[in-house]
C-alpha cells in the first residue's frame, strides 16, 4: 500500500492505495463511517482492499478531514461538507481511472456517498452501501440524541463528546436544521447493492430496506445475525464474495 493524499478547500485528505490506477483498469474508491478512519472498523477496508487486489482492482481509501491523519478537527465536521469530500474523492479517482469507479462506503459514508454518487451518477460504476447510517438524522432530529447519548450536554458544554473526540455542534444544527439524507438519491439510477445487519444495534435494519427502495437501481440484503461492523470473519467473507461478483472482478481474477 502506497500513502495518497487529496486538497479539498486548501486543506489534505490523507489515505492509501492498493495497485496502480491507471486507464483500463477496474478502480475502487471505500468511505469511511462516522468517527472511523481510512482502514475501517477493524481492518474492514484493508481486508476489502486486498481482496479486491487480489482481483486485478487499485482501491484508494482516504480518511476524512477531522479522521485518521487528515487535516481539520472533528469538532468542524458536518454532513454536507463531508459529501462534498466524498463528490471530490470520486471525481479525482474517476479521472485517474480514466472513467467511472466503483464505490463501496460504510454506516455514515454510505449515506454520504450515496449523495455522492447523486451527483455525479455518471462516474460511479456501482455503489455498494454497508448499513447505511441514515438513523443519524432521526436520533438527532427526532430523539435529540446521538448513538442514545442525549445532546443536552453538548449544547451545555459546546461539544457532544463521541468517545474522546469533540463533535462540534454545527454537525447537530445543520442536521436540526431539516437537512434530508434522502434528497436526490434518486439520480443515481445505475446499479447498487445495499446489505444490513439483522442484529445491528446502531442502525436499525429499516434503514438499509429504504435505501434499497429509493435507489432505483439497488439490490437490499438483510444478512441474519449481522452487526453494523460485520465483525466477524464469515459476514466479512460474506460481504467480500458478494463485492466482488457485484464489481464485476470475478471476470478478471
Amino acid at each position: 500500500m502506497q500513502p495518497t493524499s487529496l486538497d479539498h478547500d486548501g486543506r489534505t485528505l490523507r489515505g492509501w492505495q492498493l495497485g496502480a490506477v491507471e486507464p483500463g483498469r477496474q478502480a475502487v474508491l471505500l468511505v469511511h463511517g462516522f468517527g472511523s478512519t481510512d482502514t475501517g472498523g477493524q481492518q474492514l477496508f484493508v481486508q476489502t482492499a486486498r481482496r479486491l487486489a487480489d482481483h486485478g482492482a487499485a482501491v484508494r481509501s482516504y480518511s476524512r478531514l477531522g479522521h485518521g491523519t487528515s487535516d481539520g478537527e472533528f469538532a468542524d465536521i458536518t454532513i454536507t461538507d463531508e459529501v462534498e469530500q466524498v463528490t471530490t474523492m470520486v471525481r479525482t479517482l474517476a479521472s485517474d481511472a480514466g472513467g467511472p469507479v466503483h464505490v463501496v462506503a460504510h454506516s455514515l459514508g454510505a449515506v454520504e456517498s450515496a449523495l455522492a454518487a447523486a451527483r455525479e451518477p455518471d462516474l460511479v460504476a456501482t455503489l455498494t452501501l454497508w448499513s447505511p447510517a441514515g438513523v443519524v438524522v432521526d436520533d438527532i432530529a427526532s430523539k435529540d440524541e446521538i448513538q442514545g447519548q442525549p445532546l443536552a450536554p453538548a449544547r451545555e458544554q459546546g461539544f457532544f463528546d463521541f468517545g474522546g473526540m469533540a463533535l462540534g455542534t454545527a454537525f447537530i444544527d445543520e442536521v436540526t436544521g431539516g437537512l434530508d439524507v434522502y434528497a436526490g438519491i434518486d439520480r443515481y439510477t445505475g446499479p447498487a447493492e445495499v446489505f444490513h445487519g439483522t442484529a445491528d444495534q446502531i442502525v436499525p435494519l429499516s434503514y438499509g430496506e429504504r435505501y434499497g427502495e429509493v435507489l432505483p437501481g439497488a439490490a437490499f440484503t438483510p444478512v441474519e445475525g449481522a452487526d453494523h461492523g460485520w465483525s466477524s470473519v464469515p459476514f466479512r467473507r460474506l460481504l467480500l464474495d458478494r463485492l466482488v461478483t457485484s464489481t464485476g472482478l470475478t471476470n478478471v481474477a
